[in-house]
């Protein structure tokens, strides 16, 4: 048997925590409290907690729970004011158990790194299986597998890449070439993992991170040759994606051209289209308005499919408009024709929801993700309506809390009142989502803003900027690009305002911030 003094409690609670981050939000909880509580096992002096000896930045760090607690005193909704206490209760919690603690070995640092880059691995391997196994029709529904949310997971596998390619490149003279080539194996796995996931946040967050560190790393060259090279690396991380958007869009906008006087104006049987030309909405460069003979689409349907035209799919949408939307995007009319040219592949992607031949993709496919961004953008310009649209949804979220942070610019409306505040706000605006679909503005820096106005937006980031100068942690390259992946990601949604995602951050950010001053705890030769 161990005996219990031998073992670092707090240390195993760390380990706990690392597999759970990927995996459950729930053992995320419970690793939260275990590491509490074991931190009074691996203790420092009461002496130095009293005094706050060496730890006073992570004070400061934790007093963004204090802001939390200072917005409950304008509360005039004490349920969501509650809810907002206690999803945040890692910026308290957390930052106190590295305070109570003693200080981590580099070595202990080091494992705890890369037990997190394994189980991030194991569980995008496990999602990737699941997906295939249980035999989808689109790689869009891959975001549905896994076992946290994909904007928040898509932040762990960055910063899984970040730890990756700062260690091989730290270690890149040392004669480790098996280790050398797993983590090089690892870096490609979990890159093609992020693009077939199709979390655009955390593909941003990507990009964005690679091309700070690109650039940071050009300067540092010495040799003519290799900074040639970063530079061209640099262009095209900018320059590959521009263009492939650039085609994207081009490629929606190959729109038919239509004479109206020469329209059909009935159908093969004899039936009558209805062509609506104001009705400019597309489906691959066809109008989805034109050639409409619905009673004909409508039996036909009903005789080649299992799930009835007027009925709805497992997500809510009605099948008779994915149907349609199908049928113009393989160019088909909207008639018994149209219908009877599907195959049987067709009929099955029409029932799974699939409103689009090119969206029916199971390998790793980032256009299927930027055309139904691209339809949405076009489809809310053209008719105002954002429902069950996650971009445009966010266009309307934006303009939601861009009006509440006008009438409360200074202090916000308080820990609480944000739901009421956005409900407001959306009927201000007159919206057309449902309200069912109102929500907050799905960017940490506009969530801020709209419960705690410019003063508590500033007090948060002078919270988490001042331990790193104090300390100089921002030194070590890994926490460096952790801080930069957060600071793209958090434009796409707000991240420290979900348990999983205020976990991660707290939680890495307290472990590098503790790890000591001045120097970086990670080998830098």
């Amino acid at each position: 048997m161990f005996k219990s003094q031998k073992i670092n409690w707090f240390y195993a609670a760390l380990i706990l925590f690392m597999v759970a981050l990927p995996f459950s939000e729930a053992l995320i909880s419970i690793s939260g409290v275990l590491l509490l509580l074991s931190s009074f096992f691996y203790r420092k002096h009461w002496s130095d907690i009293l005094s706050f000896k060496n730890q006073k930045e992570l004070l400061l760090f934790s007093s963004i729970y204090l802001v939390y607690l200072l917005g409950v005193l304008f509360t005039h909704d004490r349920k969501w004011a509650l809810y907002d206490l206690q999803k945040n209760i890692p910026f308290l919690m957390i930052p106190l158990s590295f305070m109570i603690a003693r200080q981590l070995k580099t070595e202990q640092l080091i494992n705890l790194l890369k037990i997190f880059v394994v189980a991030v691995s194991s569980s995008a391997l496990i999602t990737i299986v699941g997906f295939y196994l249980n035999n989808e029709t689109s790689v869009l529904r891959a975001q549905e597998f896994g076992f946290i949310h994909h904007i928040r997971f898509s932040m762990q596998l960055v910063f899984s890449l970040i730890i990756l390619a700062v260690l091989l490149y730290l270690n890149r003279t040392k004669s480790r070439h098996g280790l050398q080539a797993t983590a090089f194996v690892l870096m490609l796995f979990l890159t093609l993992f992020l693009f077939w996931h199709q979390s655009l946040t955390g593909i941003l967050s990507f990009l964005g991170t690679t091309w700070i560190g690109l650039s940071i790393l050009m300067f540092q060259l010495k040799k003519r040759k290799q900074k040639n090279v970063a530079f061209v690396v640099l262009v095209l991380v900018v320059l590959l994606p521009a263009a492939y958007l650039y085609y994207a869009v081009n490629r929606y906008y190959d729109v038919d051209k239509i004479a109206h006087e020469e329209l059909e104006q009935t159908t093969k049987n004899g039936n009558p289209y209805q062509h609506d030309l104001a009705d400019q909405r597309l489906e691959n460069g066809h109008y989805l308005g034109l050639y409409w003979n619905e009673p004909e689409m409508k039996a036909a349907w009903n005789t080649v499919a299992n799930l009835k035209y007027d009925d709805r799919d497992q997500y809510g949408h009605q099948v008779k408009e994915t149907l349609a939307r199908y049928l113009t995007s393989k160019n088909l009319r909207k008639d018994a024709e149209g219908v009877h040219q599907l195959k049987e592949e067709d009929i099955a992607n029409i029932e799974a929801g699939i409103s689009n031949f090119l969206l029916a993709r199971k390998g790793i496919s980032l256009y299927p993700r930027i055309y139904v961004s691209i339809w949405e953008i076009d489809t809310y310009l053209k008719t105002g309506h954002a429902n069950h649209k996650s971009l445009a949804q966010r266009i309307e979220y934006t303009k939601a809390a861009l009006a509440i942070i006008r009438e409360h610019f200074w202090f916000g409306v308080g820990t609480g009142n944000w739901k009421q505040a956005y409900h407001d706000a959306f009927v201000q605006n007159q919206s057309q989502m449902d309200p069912a679909q109102y929500a907050g503005a799905h960017n940490q820096y506009l969530d801020y803003m709209v419960k705690f106005g410019l003063i508590g937006l500033l007090w948060i980031l002078f919270a988490i900027i001042y331990p790193l100068v104090n300390t100089k942690s921002y030194r070590d390259p890994i926490f460096f690009f952790f801080l930069i992946s957060l600071l793209f990601a958090n434009f796409g949604d707000s991240n420290f305002e979900t348990h999983v995602g205020s976990s991660f951050f707290v939680l890495f950010y307290s472990l590098f911030v503790a790890s000591g001053k001045g120097e970086s705890r990670l080998p830098l030769s």
